[in-house]
């Protein structure tokens, strides 16, 4: 099932990626989530909540990062929320929820949180420019930096796509 979960979020993302993003690296998540119609905005969270999703009918959906982490934290953060956002929004036109991303979204256990983590890798680090980078010989943190991300999101995308040949 995680496979399955997993092949969804990369074909979404790769869908979102060729409708909206210009082929410069590094992925824009905001400016992503913003052509989708969310609003997405820096915000005083908690220590212990990354970013949050809400989403009432018939008002624009928010993220809100929290504006104390890092940049690759927040833009990861940015790009898993709007993952969720992606996969309710293709089984309901309608829907009002609120997702906390915290530390346990990581834990790989939630079929949501697979989901919006397979999504979030594959916008920030598409498949054909991992690719690309890897058959020029870069190493893990040298693409980290170019697609800004932290070098264990980078290995982990590394990893993943290497067990996916």
């Amino acid at each position: 099932m995680g496979s399955q979960i997993k092949a969804a979020a990369a074909r979404d993302a790769s869908r979102l990626l060729k409708q909206a993003w210009p082929g410069v690296l590094p992925v824009d998540p905001v400016r992503i989530a913003r052509k989708a119609g969310l609003v997405v905005v820096d915000a005083a969270l908690d220590d212990n909540t990354m970013g949050v999703l809400i989403k009432k009918p018939g008002q624009d959906p928010v993220i809100m990062i929290n504006k104390s982490d890092g940049l690759n934290q927040r833009r990861f953060t940015c790009a898993h929320e709007l993952g969720h956002y992606v996969r309710r929004t293709d089984e309901a036109q309608e829907y009002t929820t609120v997702d906390l991303r915290s530390g346990l979204s990581a834990d790989g256990t939630d079929m949501d949180e697979i989901y919006a983590n397979e999504f979030a890798a594959s916008l920030l680090m598409p498949e054909q420019e991992v690719t690309r980078l890897v058959a020029e010989g870069l190493a893990d943190w040298d693409m980290a930096m170019r697609f800004v991300v932290s070098r264990e999101a980078m290995q982990f995308r590394l990893k993943n796509l290497n067990d996916g040949l």
